[in-house]
């Protein structure tokens, strides 16, 4: 098993690899209590639309039929209840609402059905851990597996204002869930050029069944007043309804697969605060997309900003010449050299990425993403004592931090260590128990001490 944020992440909001494997469809919830003696839904017949937030489609309708109730995909004229998920506004890819909600509200105009929240579902069979789930904080790695989003847009989306925080220590991020899913459906639908007037009426067709503060027409109005609502061009371009280029919030996720550039390793920054790498060309590729009209070309944000698009475009050999430029327009700064040297890991530039994160934990020493990520840069290059000095540094910032106690133990385990491996196994397990590193962790902690114990 590969490490967690094996490969290090490209932004400063602290997103997860775009290889890390996707989990279930929603948010972790907490474990299950047993099931009550009665069978609470006996007899009753359930349809579901959205997406939901607490757990998988597949474990509603297993809910479903353990209480005795019967699931149908799509209601009709003997459904009793339609049940609308938290995971993101329930739209279609027209913009319009699902087929499930356009034909339960007809049922229920003729009274033959009702629909109901996730939260009112989950209500009714008891599970009230799962209700407190739903108000749970994600960090954008756990978020970026759940939704299947590269952590670069949602990095974008907080510097659009899409989406806020609800918690920040040393620059990790905590979101709410249906927050982050609702930014993914109207970008999605904007981006394919549904028009803004028809997402709107949607919304405001499902607003009975999404909670008091959805954040979905708050958002809305920001793609509106801020112009980022736009079209797909055949080139792969992104276009204002006026027909003026922007940079984008999609695009493809950057190559996972870049074999090592075998390059020499380089000087060790530690002896120098204020030395930031410049390895090639500082000025941005000739074919480059333009900056933005008015632009600040001597500004570092502009540089930045565009490395972060030209990351989202999977231009990586531009990322790193829009952050380097970025870098010697600037004072040293950690957020440059965070984002630098995890371009530079996804180039292959393995020992360039490890001073350059090394930097970004010195300037910012509680950075806590940046010491997960130059752990798994050491790891890479063998030295393995650092990488776990670097684990465990990024667990006494943030104890809650998944992602590093799941990499501390595949270490720990690699060198033998499995006592002290399974105590941070099952501390990642507490804090992201339904993912697919989940099961692989469950399986590891199921293999006898003498297994062999090694990454694949």
């Amino acid at each position: 098993m590969a490490p967690h944020e094996g490969r290090p992440t490209h932004e400063t909001q602290h997103a997860a690899s775009p290889s890390t494997p996707a989990s279930r469809s929603g948010p972790s919830a907490s474990p299950r209590s047993p099931d009550p003696p009665a069978p609470i839904l006996d007899g009753i017949e359930l349809a579901f639309t959205g997406r939901l937030a607490s757990m998988s489609r597949k474990e509603a309708e297993a809910l479903v039929r353990q209480r005795a109730g019967r699931v149908v995909s799509a209601p009709g004229e003997h459904t009793d209840l339609l049940v609308v998920g938290r995971g993101g506004p329930p739209l279609g890819d027209d913009g319009r609402l699902t087929g499930n909600l356009r034909r339960g509200r007809e049922l229920a105009r003729a009274g033959k059905l009702s629909i109901i929240s996730e939260v009112d579902f989950l209500g009714r069979l008891g599970l009230t851990e799962d209700q407190t789930a739903l108000q749970r904080l994600y960090t954008t790695a756990q978020l970026a597996r759940m939704l299947d989003v590269p952590g670069h847009r949602v990095r974008a989306w907080v510097k659009a204002k899409l989406v806020t925080p609800a918690r920040t220590t040393g620059r990790l991020c905590w979101f709410d869930f249906g927050q982050v899913a609702s930014a993914r459906v109207l970008v999605r639908l904007s981006q394919s050029g549904v028009s803004p007037a028809r997402i709107r009426k949607s919304l405001e067709q499902a607003a009975p069944w999404l909670d008091g503060d959805h954040p979905a027409l708050g958002q809305l109005d920001l793609l509106e007043d801020t112009g980022t609502l736009g079209v797909r061009l055949p080139d792969g371009r992104l276009a204002e309804t006026s027909g003026q280029l922007r940079l984008g919030f999609d695009g493809p996720a950057p190559d996972p697969t870049a074999a090592p550039s075998g390059a020499p390793p380089v000087t060790d920054a530690a002896h120098d605060r204020g030395k930031i790498l410049h390895l090639g060309d500082l000025r941005a590729p000739a074919d480059a997309k333009p900056l933005p009209d008015n632009a600040d070309e001597d500004a570092p944000d502009t540089w930045f900003e565009a490395g972060i698009h030209a990351e989202g475009d999977g231009d990586l050999q531009r990322a790193r010449a829009c952050y380097q430029r970025a870098a010697e327009l600037a004072d040293p700064d950690a957020e440059i050299c965070f984002n630098l040297g995890n371009t530079l890991y996804a180039l292959g530039e393995r020992a360039a990425a490890r001073d350059q994160l090394s930097l970004a934990t010195r300037l910012e020493p509680d950075y806590v993403e940046a010491w997960n990520n130059l752990g798994n840069v050491l790891a890479d290059l063998g030295h393995g004592d650092e990488a776990m000095r670097s684990y465990r540094r990024a667990i006494v910032l943030v104890p809650d931090y998944a992602d590093a106690h799941v990499n501390l133990a595949e270490l720990l385990a690699q060198r033998g260590e499995l006592r002290e491996a399974r105590t941070h196994w099952r501390a990642y397990l507490a804090l992201d128990s339904h993912s697919d590193w989940a099961d692989a962790v469950r399986a590891r902690l199921a293999e006898p001490d003498d297994a062999p114990q090694s990454r694949t």
